[in-house]
């Protein structure tokens, strides 16, 4: 999927911004945090955000044991309110996340989050946008904080898309990361470099979630759904070249993995990324 094929497939309901990507740079440290058995997500998250004095985050939440949890799959808009939309939520029972990122950020003033993830529970494997008010943690869990200083992840209204997403705001003129909200259309790969060579890392990890509008890959079974919710899982590095691996879930529940093609992969609705030097 190119682009300017994307645009045939998904038409927003509102005006294109003219910035088509919002970014923020600023300070991470990464450290690691505990999340409580019995905790509902977010709380758990919350407290977690309020001892590290951050403004923003990425937590890593790989090998996080939950249940019961609920979750909603990528799905079609039955109006023209939305290019896309969501299954209705539905419910596990014990589950155990393979890949798993969870963007952190202020919704109202208050902490909010929005997490893709691949998880196991029995023999199935899932993937999908937990619900974090809806997600109960099953034991106790050390997770990995990339807490972010200078600017912010904030959920504003998008006119674009029409909906309420995580913004990038604010920012400082230095620092090792950046964060960013990529915007409909843009090929994913091309904006994560052009925001690295902003940013003038040598080298970096990559971090982030969102929904991609079909994706290519390097010698794996392409993802042809135009509707996904997907995420960037350990092992996203730039080094002089971007090294981009994506886990994909179309509404179909078809799972889709392996290395992005450039130039192959537009962004859906939205993409949130943190991007540190190394």
């Amino acid at each position: 999927m190119t682009p300017s094929i994307s645009r045939d497939l998904i038409r927003h309901p509102g005006p294109k911004r003219s910035d088509r990507i919002l970014s923020a740079r600023g300070t991470v440290t990464t450290r690691t945090v505990t999340l409580p058995r019995g905790s509902v997500l977010m709380q758990a998250v919350a407290q977690a955000m309020d001892d590290a004095g951050c403004d923003s985050g990425v937590m890593v939440l790989d090998g996080l044991r939950i249940g019961p949890y609920r979750y909603v799959m990528p799905g079609p808009s039955h109006d023209a309110d939305h290019a896309a939309w969501y299954s209705a939520p539905r419910d596990g029972g014990s589950g155990k996340i393979v890949f798993g990122t969870a963007i952190v950020g202020r919704r109202d003033g208050a902490w909010w989050l929005h997490c893709h993830a691949r998880w196991t529970d029995g023999d199935a494997t899932r993937m999908g946008h937990l619900l974090p008010d809806d997600v109960k943690l099953s034991e106790d869990a050390q997770i990995t904080l990339h807490a972010f200083k200078g600017g912010a992840f904030e959920v504003l209204h998008d006119a674009e898309t029409n909906f309420s997403i995580f913004h990038a705001m604010g920012g400082m003129a230095d620092g090792n990361a950046v964060i960013a909200k990529i915007n409909p259309h843009e090929d994913i790969s091309s904006a994560l470099e052009t925001l690295i060579h902003g940013a003038g890392f040598a080298r970096a990890k990559i971090h982030g979630i969102g929904s991609l509008i079909g994706a290519v890959f390097d010698g794996a079974p392409p993802m042809t759904s135009p509707i996904s919710e997907v995420l960037i899982p350990p092992g996203a590095i730039w080094n002089g070249a971007l090294h981009l691996p994506m886990e994909c879930v179309d509404p179909d529940n078809g799972q889709y993995a392996g290395l992005l093609t450039k130039g192959r992969a537009p962004v859906c609705v939205t993409f949130e990324v943190m991007i540190v030097a190394t």
